[in-house]
């Protein structure tokens, strides 16, 4: 289809563009601005207490599995095992939490457990069945020898560039020692032979060592973040969820979602017939009440009373229609049975901002894949409309592989934002269903693009 000039529709309203705080961008680390980031001080950090808790965690680890295989022929081995699961869980909760807090990892945490059988018995023998459980267990084995790595890398580098910076202030303090030349030097040596030595107590000498301390500033920071870069990675992949897992999470929330806001839609429509569409047949059924009891009056004013009330309630049934032609398009527009591209132009036909609008679909995709582009185009149309200041929408949706793809553009102020309780979370919630995506590209000032993809087949 050739792009032409429609008008878009307001759907239901959800503030999502419009001024907005501009979030301040995080400052790179460049090597020129290692050693003043808060980076630097976190990875030094997590190099020196990351290696005592990886000690406790390979201790315990150990201590628990060997006792639990030794005992397994009786009973007690199978609930000593089942505890160094939950141990595991515990001792990787900790580690993604260091690592999460002083690596940047972003590790999301595993589901919870949950027994499946019950009894003691039953829960130990579910425990053992939790691979959470045994991950934590193997990153506590596995880490042991690289938080020794990460702590030996940290101390001795940190240790150089220390006392490479500070060297011309406490060199003077050091014990006298006889050198080769028959002088006493207070100075470190590189090397005390028998036959040579190697002071560093002569101004260039100093100056050397100073530069080079002041060298490892920079390089230390690039040094131990290689070596915490390794846990990081380590932690990835032992402590954060399954591909299967996060699968399941994520319908568990899609589905969630889904049925909150049917919930919310059901309520949507009980509260609109009873504030509306029932008030108005109620006060129907009275006028036309009143106007068969006048029709049996004798009264010469009656007829006008009559007429009166009948052209009351002719208006509020007309009134009443509207309200429910409104309602029904609201739950299933009837002309999305006849495509989506018939609907979008419906539906772009009520809005006061000209709107170009171009689709370029081969066929019809299912009900719920048109159904589900529809309403999240509606919510996004509004959205320009109300809060984006714009004087001119661009709508495409197409097919792109097993895809429909849907943008919305505008020239307005910007400012359009996912996560902050806006139409626009309501729009990915409702993508999400069938594991569609949203995007948005609003910087302050415009334009804005919000792109949507979803399955052709959902």
């Amino acid at each position: 289809m050739n792009p032409s000039p429609v008008d878009a529709v307001p759907g239901e309203p959800g503030p999502s563009e419009g001024p907005a705080p501009a979030p301040v961008p995080a400052r790179r680390v460049t090597f020129l601005n290692a050693p003043f980031r808060r980076r630097t001080y976190a990875e030094w950090l997590y190099g020196l207490v990351g290696l005592p808790i990886a000690v406790l965690g390979f201790s315990l680890s150990v201590t628990f599995i060997a006792f639990g295989v030794g005992t397994f022929i009786t009973f007690l081995g199978i609930f000593v095992l089942a505890f160094a699961v939950v141990l595991g869980r515990w001792l990787g909760a900790l580690d993604r939490g260091l690592i999460n807090g002083l690596l940047g990892g972003r590790i999301q945490a595993p589901r919870r457990f949950k027994a499946g059988r019950r009894g003691l018995f039953g829960w130990a023998l579910s425990r053992l069945g939790d691979p959470v459980g045994w991950r934590g267990i193997a990153y506590q084995m596995v880490r042991f020898p690289l938080a020794v790595a990460t702590f030996v890398v940290t101390v001795v580098f940190w240790a150089l560039t220390l006392g490479g910076t500070t060297y011309w202030i406490w060199y003077r303090f050091l014990p006298a020692e006889p050198g080769h030349d028959g002088r006493m030097h207070r100075a470190a040596s590189l090397w005390d032979t028998s036959t040579s030595s190697y002071f560093l107590d002569t101004w260039p000498r100093v100056l050397v060592t100073a530069l080079i301390g002041v060298l490892l500033l920079w390089l230390t920071p690039w040094i131990v973040h290689g070596s915490t870069s390794v846990d990081r990675l380590l932690g990835r992949a032992l402590l954060s969820p399954t591909s299967a897992s996060q699968r399941v999470r994520e319908l568990e929330q899609t589905r969630s979602d889904a049925v909150a806001s049917s919930n919310e839609q059901l309520r949507r429509i009980e509260r609109d017939l009873h504030d509306g569409t029932q008030a108005r047949l109620v006060a129907l059924a009275m006028n036309l009440g009143q106007a068969k009891e006048d029709l049996g009056s004798d009264d010469p004013a009656a007829a006008e009373r009559v007429r009166t009330l009948i052209e009351g309630a002719h208006q509020q049934t007309k009134e009443t229609l509207t309200e429910l032609r409104d309602l029904a398009r609201g739950i299933h527009p009837p002309i999305l049975d006849n495509g989506l591209e018939s609907a979008l132009i419906s539906l772009g036909a009520r809005s006061p901002i000209r709107v170009n609008l171009g689709i370029d679909l081969p066929g019809r995709s299912s009900t719920t894949t048109e159904t589900i582009t529809y309403f999240a185009i509606a919510e996004v149309l509004t959205n320009a409309v109300k809060h984006s200041g714009a004087s001119a929408i661009s709508v495409r949706v197409r097919k792109h592989g097993e895809q429909i793809i849907f943008s919305v553009a505008d020239n307005g102020r910007g400012g359009a934002v996912l996560g902050g309780g806006t139409g626009l979370d309501g729009v990915q919630r409702r993508l999400a269903t069938v594991d569609g995506t949203l995007d948005v590209d609003s910087p302050l000032g415009g334009p804005t693009t919000i792109t949507g993809v979803l399955p052709f087949d959902a």
